[in-house]
């Protein structure tokens, strides 16, 4: 992080940071190598289809505390929040082609809300 003091590494691995600006503003900064937690969950998505021993639950996505962070910041909501609208926005966001690099199980999540489950 060039120009950029090293503030604290998060246990997720994010690392914050922090620089001056020439008007004396104060800029943060926070990076995350997410490219083993991609890997990871590519691994998960071909090992099996995802269900618990007693199917009561399903594995779904992992999602980078760079990228909760990114959605938080430029769209304002928050991708773990248990309101409806945000639980939404993050079944589309998962199902898009943009986004297929999170998923660690091929379903489609958005069918829950579509069909009012």
């Amino acid at each position: 992080m060039s120009g950029f003091q090293h503030l604290v590494t998060s246990s997720a691995g994010v690392r914050h940071a922090w620089a001056e600006t020439a008007d004396g503003s104060v800029v943060f900064r926070q990076r995350q190598d997410v490219g083993p937690m991609l890997e990871r969950a590519k691994a998960m998505a071909r090992h099996n289809d995802g269900w618990s021993p007693t199917r009561e639950l399903r594995r779904a996505a992992t999602i980078p505390a760079a990228i909760r962070l990114k959605w938080l910041l430029e769209e304002g909501w928050d991708c773990f929040s248990p309101d409806p609208d945000c639980q939404r926005k993050l079944c589309d966001k998962l199902d898009s082609l943009e986004y297929a690099h999170l998923r660690t199980g091929e379903f489609r999540l958005g069918d829950h809300w579509r069909h009012g489950v």
